[in-house]
């Protein structure tokens, strides 16, 4: 009982008193004295130099087999990525030759996209033999994973062409 009154008596008190007044009414053992803060006198002089990339193609990983290959009897097969050219060591013809079959990938790929959505388009309207939403999906996934190879071989040539003009087709700088 005395413990209700005395709380509602320092309610009380502090809605008369005002916020502000409330410290005071409590005793100076019960407030907790502040940690003092150190500060450092001076910024850090050395810092982290920046490390840049030049678009650098860091993820080379191959899509799994089953992208590539036809799936439920639609006839698409998804083309290789051409191998991958170092610009640094490489001769003319063979950058040229790289900048041909990366043009040829890119067309190869836009056929199996346009196969893949000619099968989807076909299938949708076909009321007897018509995709699952799983296989729409998985077919959606092969799209798409053509479309990001085909944007990583284009990366990758351009890495080339840059390095070989850089460095490896001995024009002076």
């Amino acid at each position: 009982m005395w413990k209700t009154l005395a709380l509602a008596v320092s309610v009380l008190a502090i809605a008369v008193l005002g916020i502000s007044a409330a410290p005071r009414l409590l005793p100076a053992s019960a407030a907790p004295e502040p940690l003092p803060i150190a500060l450092p006198a001076q910024p850090a002089l050395k810092t982290f130099t920046a490390v840049c990339r030049d678009a650098a193609v860091v993820n080379r990983k191959p899509d799994p087999a089953w992208v590539r290959q036809s799936y439920i009897g639609d006839n698409c097969e998804a083309p290789s990525q051409p191998a991958v050219i170092d610009g640094y060591t490489a001769s003319r013809e063979k950058i040229v030759a790289g900048m041909a079959a990366a043009k040829r990938y890119a067309a190869a790929a836009d056929r199996f996209r346009q196969c893949v959505s000619a099968f989807v388009a076909e299938r949708k309207t076909d009321s007897v033999r018509s995709l699952t939403p799983s296989q729409v999906i998985i077919q959606n996934h092969r799209i798409l994973a053509s479309e990001k190879s085909q944007e990583t071989v284009a990366a990758q040539m351009n890495m080339a062409i840059m390095a070989f003009n850089s460095y490896g087709s001995d024009c002076p700088m």
